[in-house]
């Protein structure tokens, strides 16, 4: 080795402060230290470099006010229609079936030749009309035979019979309220006995004719109203 090529460098030791460094030193190392912030601090940088919504933003957003009772209101009043409407819609078809009722029974008695046919729409107005209808075949062939005078075609008396007033639509309502009344001494009532256990009580003397009579003619017009 060619010793002569062999240069001995002595470098001096190097020691520098930002005070020292060139501007266009610093400005790079400030450039370079800002780049490091938003990798340290990403949310901070973020929200600082965030634009601020502007006003036609703010008007887009939804509220909710909840002292605001307008929306309570519009529902109540929904809700008072819908339920006005079915009340109606039950009422309307409780009376179309009210209509064919009568007609089913008004041409049944007709068929049997009661004069009750011309008070069917009375009788179906009534809680205990099948059973009025029963007792009166059972008692006098569904009116055939009664004193019209008293318009009391179900026995209601015995022997001093009861004047159910001027026309059989009446006798029908007050055989009703008999119904629902009577025995006076009794918590059952005959609206809520069966046909034997009337008889003997209702129907005296007992006469098995009598409930069968009865129970024939109550099964009919069960099987018409449920067939409506």
């Amino acid at each position: 080795m060619d010793i002569d090529i062999i240069r001995k460098i002595k470098i001096p030791h190097l020691k520098a402060s930002f005070e020292t460094l060139a501007l266009k030193h610093k400005l790079a190392l400030i450039i370079c230290l800002l780049s490091f912030s938003t990798t340290l601090m990403p949310h901070e940088t973020y929200a600082a470099n965030e634009t601020k919504p502007q006003p036609t933003d703010i008007q887009s957003i939804l509220v909710f006010d909840l002292s605001n009772s307008n929306y309570q209101n519009y529902l109540d009043s929904v809700s008072q229609k819908l339920t006005e409407q079915y009340h109606q819609d039950q009422i309307q078809l409780q009376a179309m079936r009210q209509q064919k009722l009568t007609e089913v029974v008004q041409a049944y008695l007709e068929n049997q030749g009661s004069p009750l046919a011309n008070y069917a729409s009375v009788l179906v107005t009534v809680r205990n009309w099948k059973k009025i209808v029963a007792l009166a075949n059972a008692e006098s062939t569904l009116c055939r035979n009664y004193p019209v005078a008293k318009a009391n075609c179900w026995g209601v008396g015995g022997a001093k019979l009861w004047d159910f007033g001027n026309n059989l639509g009446d006798g029908v309502i007050a055989m009703n309220h008999f119904l629902n009344h009577y025995p006076l001494s009794s918590q059952i009532k005959y609206s809520q006995m069966t046909f034997e256990r009337m008889n003997g009580l209702y129907k005296q003397p007992p006469a098995d004719h009598w409930v069968v009579n009865a129970k024939t003619v109550y099964n009919d017009l069960t099987s018409i109203e449920k067939n409506l």
